[in-house]
Formats: C-alpha cells, sequence, structure tokens
C-alpha cells in the first residue's frame, strides 16, 4: 500500500482524536503535543504517532493504525520515521508505555525498564498519570548511539562478514580459526530465513552497518526445539557505546515470538563485558566448561549463559 508518512496540522485532529479512540489508546495530552505528531495519509489519515519532548529524553506515544489497514507495517514505519527524526535531533533516550505491544517494540530495539529510570518530568505527564494503566510495560530506547536495528537482508552481509572476521582474527569472541567466506556468510543468513530464524543489523545514521544479532536452534535433535542459541558482534570501533543493548531484544523477542522457551548464549568466560552485555539483558551464567575452548595457543574457559523467554 502507498502512504505518505507528514507532519501533523491542526486540521488533522479530529481524525486523530476519532483514531485513537479506534485503537483504544489514550487522547490525554495529544492535542497538546500535536505538533511532534505525524500521520500515515493514503485518501485519509490511516495512522498516527507522537513524541513528547523532555528536553533531550522522549515519550513515544499514540502510536495507532486502522484495524483495516493493521499487519501492513504501517505502525513499523511511522516508529522508524520518529526515531530517525529523534536521532537527527541528537535526542538521548526515548521511552514509551504499552499494555500489548512490547513484543513488537522489542523487535526495534526498546527493552524493558524501571518506572523509577523514567526521567521525573515525563512521569508527571498524562501519560504517566492515569492515561496507562498499571499494567504497562515501560520501555526504552538509547538513541545517543545514533543506531538503528532493523532485519538483516542479503546486501548487508559483507559488512556483517568483515565484522564477524576481525573477530575470527583478533579476539575469542569466536573459537573459529579460519575466516568466512562471503558465499558461507550469505548462505547462513539464507538459512535464517528459510527457518524462520531472526536476523537482525544495527545501522549507524550514515547506513553503516556497525553490528548484528540472530539465533539458531540450540540443537538439532526434537527434544532441544524450544531452545535457540544467539550470536551477538559488533564492529570493533562502535563497542561501549550501548548497541549490544539495541542488537538483543529483537532477538529475543523474535525467538519468544516463534515459540522458544529459553535462549543460550556460548561465551568466553574470560570476556567480562560480554558476560556483562548479558546480565543486563536478564541472562544468568547457567555453567562453565572449563578449558573447553583453545585459541591462539591458549586453554579457554565457556561460559553457558541463559534466558528464559
Amino acid at each position: 500500500m502507498q502512504h505518505q508518512v507528514r507532519s501533523a496540522r491542526p486540521a488533522d485532529w479530529p481524525a486523530i482524536e476519532a483514531l485513537l479512540k479506534d485503537c483504544a489508546l489514550p487522547g490525554q495530552g495529544a492535542r497538546e503535543h500535536l505538533q511532534h505528531f505525524i500521520v500515515a495519509e493514503a485518501g485519509g489519515i490511516l495512522g498516527c504517532a507522537g513524541l513528547e519532548p523532555y528536553g533531550d529524553d522522549l515519550l513515544l506515544r499514540s502510536v495507532g493504525v486502522k484495524p483495516a489497514y493493521r499487519g501492513q507495517g504501517l505502525g513499523e514505519a511511522l516508529t522508524r520515521h520518529l526515531l530517525a527524526q529523534a536521532i537527527a535531533q541528537d535526542g538521548r533516550t526515548m521511552w514509551l508505555r504499552t499494555v500489548d505491544a512490547a513484543g513488537f517494540y522489542a523487535l526495534l530495539g526498546f527493552r524493558p525498564s524501571a518506572l523509577e529510570a523514567v526521567p521525573q518530568a515525563m512521569r508527571a505527564s498524562a501519560e504517566f498519570q492515569g492515561a496507562c494503566p498499571d499494567s504497562s510495560t515501560t520501555m526504552r530506547l538509547d538513541l545517543h548511539a545514533g543506531v538503528t536495528v532493523r532485519p538483516a537482508r542479503e546486501t548487508d552481509m559483507p559488512a556483517v562478514l568483515d565484522i564477524y572476521n576481525h573477530e575470527v582474527r583478533t579476539s575469542t569472541a569466536t573459537y573459529q580459526y579460519a575466516e568466512r567466506r562471503l558465499e558461507e556468510q550469505v548462505e547462513q543468513w539464507a538459512l535464517k530465513q528459510r527457518d524462520g530464524h531472526g536476523f537482525f543489523v544495527g545501522v549507524s545514521k550514515q547506513g553503516r552497518v556497525i553490528g548484528y544479532s540472530s539465533y539458531g536452534l540450540f540443537r538439532p535433535r526434537e527434544g532441544w526445539r524450544f531452545a535457540c542459541e544467539h550470536s551477538v558482534y559488533l564492529h570493533a570501533d562502535w563497542r561501549g557505546r550501548g548497541v549490544g543493548k539495541l542488537l538483543m531484544p529483537p532477538v529475543m523477542a523474535h525467538a519468544r515470538k516463534r515459540g522458544f522457551h529459553t535462549m543460550v548464549g556460548v561465551v568466553d568466560a574470560a570476556n567480562a563485558a560480554s558476560v556483562r552485555l548479558h546480565e543486563a539483558m536478564g541472562f544468568k551464567v547457567a555453567g562453565v566448561v572449563r578449558e573447553g575452548g583453545y585459541k591462539f595457543d591458549r586453554w579457554l574457559d565457556v561460559a553457558f549463559v541463559q534466558a528464559m523467554l
């Protein structure tokens, strides 16, 4: 479906108000922030989304699509439009509250957060003061790195390959010795597509792929079919910027939606940064295989980290 995304105008308010009611979304405070709303239009307003700015922090709200047009990517298009806008304006953090769409937002890199972490001024907004039920999930997305997450494409594989092969040559993030070839990387991506497993890339605002995450079966036998194993790799220049925390929620949400019960990661036990990342995302060290790996002429302890989905 062809549609146009544009800034909302004052004359759009009646249609936006009706749309919010149709979507059972709270309307309190929306009109006051109409200058920060966008709409998807195709012979009429089909969807809307808005922001409430609080300095460098932004509240994402009122993401709604007419029932007859759901499932066509409008909600994602509206959200991504606002994400790009917020990153271009050097926003720091985007927050939201949702009753039943946490999985959708996780695919974009949002992760659950404690309500207490929300800036005080934002908590005083209508969205937090009764507009959303107490059962709502609070989520955040860090914007300071200027990175967005999307499903990987075949054309991303040369950049993915460069990231992976750097780790092959220089680190114990992978225990592989020989560099992977491009045709092998493309085949791995194609297998993920065939099997319905997630493969995501982090993209800088200049359009450069600077990290990726993916998952697949932990073990091939039937009794393991509810367990999956993930990988996450970052370009060396992008470590320490929080990009790993953007790439983990999509693979976890995708696997959960596919019916997996638990996710496992296999990491070098001495890689403290990787262990900390996983613990921040809800993983726990399930066990360590002493001297289970060997690379660069030394024995390596192998940690298995696990999260229930």
